[in-house]
């Protein structure tokens, strides 16, 4: 069993795959760092330092939803996989920008690590479990633009590669809020 500290916490406001399939390009302009975030079975509201609330986009109840099912609400991932990234793509892959909903201080990375299905926040609200843990599928817009390439209609190579090393977690892992619970920065993730 390990701890990982929250060190940032983010919503995306609207889509950060923008246009349509086969040109889709990744757009990471709708992430928004926030102050703490409300989790629950449908998704993640998040809270800026003047109160306001955010619907996350992958939120059941957004409007442009991306998870209508409800099945991948809270998005978490290591410094450690950004520090991985960085040294396959560069420096252009900065903490936050694949959209996770949690990072956590965990300089080795969380990527290839056999993760419980079952993880648990500590808040100060007390314990807030979150289920059916699993890498978070890579996709052609987030490896295109780790790349530095262009929307094409052919997937070429380097993003077929892309797409198996950005597999098994070193795009973070998805999960889901059993109950609803405020996640702060500064809490703790135990795995």
């Amino acid at each position: 069993m390990a701890e990982y500290r929250i060190v940032r916490l983010q919503v995306q406001r609207g889509p950060v795959k923008v246009g349509w399939a086969p040109l889709r390009s990744y757009e990471p302009a709708a992430i928004l760092p926030v102050d703490r975030i409300l989790a629950g079975p449908r998704g993640v509201r998040g809270i800026t330092a003047d109160g306001a609330e955010i619907l996350d986009v992958h939120h059941q109840d957004h409007p442009e939803s991306r998870d209508r099912k409800g099945r991948a609400g809270v998005l978490f991932m290591g410094t450690g996989d950004y520090v991985a990234l960085r040294a396959r793509y560069g420096p252009h892959v900065v903490d936050g920008i694949a959209g996770e909903t949690v990072l956590l201080d965990a300089p080795d990375g969380l990527a290839g690590r056999g993760l419980p299905p079952v993880v648990t926040v500590t808040t100060a609200d007390g314990p807030l479990e979150l289920h059916d843990v699993r890498a978070a599928d890579p996709c052609v817009e987030f490896s295109r633009f780790c790349l530095g390439q262009e929307p094409a209609s052919t997937v070429n190579a380097d993003v077929r590669q892309a797409l198996v090393d950005l597999d098994h977690g070193a795009r973070g892992y998805r999960s889901v809020a059993a109950t609803e619970g405020v996640v702060r920065i500064g809490d703790l993730v135990t795995l």
